[in-house]
C-alpha cells in the first residue's frame, strides 16, 4: 500500500515538474513577444501560464491528499521525504532529486518574471513618452481652434475668395 502510494505520489511530482518546465517555456516565450512588441500574442500566452498554473494547482492538492492517505500532516515535499526516508530510502532519493529540479525551475521562472516585469515597465514607459510627444505636437494644433471648431487666431472677419477679389 505505502508503495502504491509514493509510486502515485512521484507521478504527481512528475506532472507538476512538467508544469514547471512548461511554464518556463512560456516565459520565455513571453519574453520574446515583449522585446518584439508583439502585444495581441502576449494575452494568448498569459492565457496558457494560467492555465498551466491551473493544472499544477490541481496537481498539488492531490499532492496534498495523498499525503493526508499516508498519515503525513503536511504536504511539503520536505517533509514527505522526512516521513519516509525510514520506510524506503530509494524513493525518498528520487523525491528529492524531483525537488531540487522543482526548485531549480522555480528559480528560473522568477528570473524570467522579473526580466519580463522590466520589459513590460519599459514598454510602457516608451508608449507614454510617445503619446506625450503626440499630445504635444497637437497641442499647438487645437489651441488655435474654439469648441465649434473656428479658427480662434484671426483677428479679422474671414472673408471668402470671391469678396476679397472683388
Amino acid at each position: 500500500m505505502l508503495q502504491e502510494q509514493i509510486k502515485t505520489l512521484e507521478n504527481i511530482v512528475d506532472k507538476e515538474i512538467d508544469g514547471y518546465k512548461n511554464i518556463e517555456k512560456l516565459y520565455v516565450d513571453k519574453k520574446e513577444i515583449l522585446i518584439k512588441g508583439k502585444s495581441t500574442e502576449l494575452f494568448d500566452v498569459d492565457a496558457k501560464i494560467v492555465d498551466t498554473f491551473k493544472s499544477i494547482s490541481n496537481y498539488s492538492e492531490m499532492r496534498k491528499n495523498i499525503s493526508k492517505s499516508m498519515n503525513m500532516p503536511t504536504f511539503s515535499l520536505t517533509d514527505i521525504i522526512n516521513n519516509i526516508k525510514q520506510q524506503d530510502a530509494q524513493a525518498a532519493e528520487n523525491l528529492e532529486k524531483k525537488r531540487d529540479e522543482v526548485k531549480e525551475l522555480s528559480q528560473k521562472i522568477f528570473e524570467l518574471e522579473k526580466v519580463n516585469l522590466e520589459l513590460l515597465k519599459h514598454g510602457m514607459h516608451v508608449t507614454n513618452k510617445t503619446l506625450e510627444i503626440i499630445i504635444k505636437g497637437l497641442k499647438p494644433i487645437t489651441e488655435e481652434y474654439n469648441k465649434n471648431g473656428k479658427n480662434i487666431t484671426k483677428d479679422q472677419l474671414e472673408m471668402s475668395s470671391i469678396i476679397e477679389e472683388a
